[in-house]
């Protein structure tokens, strides 16, 4: 007898799930229609556990900030990553596919801090970096004897990390790419829970895997990629030798690429460091500088913010052509009533046209919830959004309302339109010094040896989409400016014409940033200043957000401390020795 051919084994399917962000400082999400993107940044875990997968198995990664999610959709496995802010959809998400029937894994982010909260919300459960667990589960898995719970306690060797998937993307629907090249940082501040999940030693990628992932995101049409490494100087020497290296792909190829960095504000003392930023066509950076003040600093365990000029690092790394975003923190245990004026001074006097002002949060895990904890001034649950007025942690120099007031109040008024056109022309003026902005994608340089000359003429362009799409975007911008009333009219007209004036080459960029003021602005007046309809927290205890008043709207006035004092330039930041010209500068800010 013939022996019946054997069926072919059935290839099961995995769908890697991200859940919806709600509004955020970082979402961009009122600019979307003229940013013609759907959401900002790629799931970079997702595509990357994805490329971890095994080839007998079928995946697809479903972004919600893209498409809508299908709960009846063909799979064995569902896979959800989120971060903090995204927890409560992230729970939605999968009590509804569990309440279908479908298999439950859940991990990133918020599953390192507070697994205990994720726990009840899916069957399987991963803390920790996702490289040797994930493959550990399946393989149990299919035996049927897997845990509900992976811990990956030592740390992943990213010789061990494969390119993420990002054929599995809808690369077009985002604002930028992204690649992650080290993980680590090797400094211990005591809020932040990057060192409690990745550890204080900084793990490199091979630099031949990092440009491979820069050509496939070259290869799927993008031309601005976000290094998502928490601190791009954590390693020095690797970074200085990826950037090199990345330099000489991205001129070799004309320049496909340019990149947006983290890294932090010592970076200004390492000239060579500062030269590779200029080479690679790094054009902005995101600093955590959090306080002018060096005592807060000091508190906080930011060693190398307090030990650095911080005005004359920010001119400097400005100098470069770099944009500089910045995180701002208040509600640290030194902060009285007169933060918000020095905060608001100082974003003024540096020309920082993008910050992230937030209250501290202790996050748990961290040393700072271990510390807050101890003393018994833990108020209720962290929030994933720290640009949300409202913190768990008791205030010492000032009462909660009045951080909270303070908070709204500084925000607020940091995105007026007077104060976003004086820091972003105040950031224009610097960029003179060393190059006036950074070569465009596409653009052939006209001289030999660009990486050596200080003074390019290059205009960057609006990245990421069809030239068709430009047109039509700089009609959207000019339609909010001209056609909002007198006061955005001229705001917009003052910054083309002082860009004109002060670097005519950066005036495409100037255009760039209209468009994510927009964002701003409204961000602040429609979140921030009414942000009780957003207070989504880790924990079971509720926590209700002060309102201050009944419309939700708040008193633009200064405290009385700012009434009083003027900061002196050469005191204000604790002896900071800011150079000659630099003070001139800050002194007519000051004046005006």
């Amino acid at each position: 007898m013939v022996e019946a051919a054997q069926q072919p084994k059935r290839r099961k399917r995995i769908a890697m799930v991200h859940p919806k962000f709600p509004p955020s400082f970082w979402s961009f999400g009122f600019i979307k229609e003229i940013g013609g993107f759907k959401t900002v940044m790629p799931p970079l875990g997702l595509a990357t556990l994805a490329a971890l997968t095994p080839d007998e198995y079928d995946v697809v990664i479903v972004d919600e900030n893209v498409e809508d999610i299908d709960f009846e959709i063909n799979a064995d496995l569902i896979v959800l990553s989120s971060m903090a802010i995204q927890e409560e959809r992230m729970f939605e998400v999968a009590d509804e596919f569990r309440r279908r029937g479908y298999f439950v894994c859940m991990g990133g982010p918020i599953c390192n801090v507070l697994p205990g909260r994720c726990r009840p919300h899916c069957d399987v459960l991963f803390e920790g970096e996702g490289e040797y667990t994930w493959k550990q589960f399946l393989t149990e898995w299919e035996k049927g004897e897997h845990a509900d719970n992976y811990v990956q306690e030592e740390k992943v060797d990213l010789r061990d990390t494969p390119p993420p998937r990002i054929d599995l993307l809808q690369t077009s629907a985002y604002r930028v790419g992204c690649i992650q090249t080290t993980r680590g940082c090797p400094f211990n501040c005591e809020f932040c829970d990057i060192i409690v999940t990745y550890g204080r030693k900084v793990r490199a990628k091979p630099i031949e895997n990092v440009i491979k992932e820069l050509q496939a995101w070259a290869d799927a049409g993008v031309d601005f990629v976000t290094i998502a490494d928490d601190n791009l100087v954590g390693d020095r020497v690797y970074a200085k030798k990826m950037l090199k290296a990345v330099g000489d792909w991205n001129r070799a190829r004309r320049y496909p690429l340019a990149f947006y960095v983290e890294m932090s504000v010592d970076a200004a003392r390492d000239v060579e460091f500062l030269e590779l930023i200029r080479h690679a066509n790094v054009v902005e950076t995101f600093l955590g500088i959090e306080s002018p003040r060096s005592e807060q600093l000091k508190e906080t365990k930011k060693f190398q913010n307090a030990a650095t000029p911080l005005l004359d690092a920010v001119k400097i790394i400005q100098s470069y052509g770099v944009v500089i975003a910045a995180g701002m923190i208040v509600g640290f245990d030194n902060d009285d009533v007169g933060i918000f004026e020095d905060q608001y001074t100082f974003l003024q006097m540096a020309g920082i046209p993008i910050a992230m002002l937030g209250i501290l949060q202790a996050i748990p895990r961290t040393p700072l919830y271990e510390r807050i904890e101890k003393a018994g001034r833990l108020r209720s649950a962290a929030q994933g959004n720290n640009t949300l007025s409202v913190t768990n942690i008791e205030p010492l120099k000032m009462t909660y309302e009045e951080l909270v007031t303070g908070y709204r109040n500084l925000f607020v008024r940091s995105y007026t339109l007077d104060a976003i056109g004086e820091r972003w022309l105040n950031n224009v003026k610097q960029w003179g010094s060393k190059r006036d902005v950074p070569p465009f994608p596409g653009k052939k340089p006209e001289d030999p040896n660009p990486a050596d000359e200080p003074n390019r003429k290059w205009i960057q362009k609006p990245l990421g989409r069809p030239r068709i799409h430009l047109i039509f975007a700089t009609l959207l911008i000019l339609k909010y400016y001209f056609a909002g009333g007198k006061e955005k009219r001229n705001f917009a007209l003052k910054m083309m014409w002082g860009t004109l004036k002060l670097q005519p080459a950066a005036f495409m960029q100037t255009m760039n940033y209209l468009a994510y003021f927009i964002h701003l602005r409204e961000y602040a007046e429609k979140v921030v200043a009414r942000d009780e309809k957003f207070n989504y927290v880790f924990d079971d205890k509720n926590l209700t957000a002060e309102s201050l008043g009944e419309d939700g709207h708040i008193n633009m006035v200064k405290n009385e401390r700012s009434k009083k004092t003027k900061i002196n330039v050469n005191d204000a930041y604790d002896g900071a020795e800011v150079t000659a010209d630099i003070a001139a500068d800050l002194e007519a800010v000051q004046a005006r």
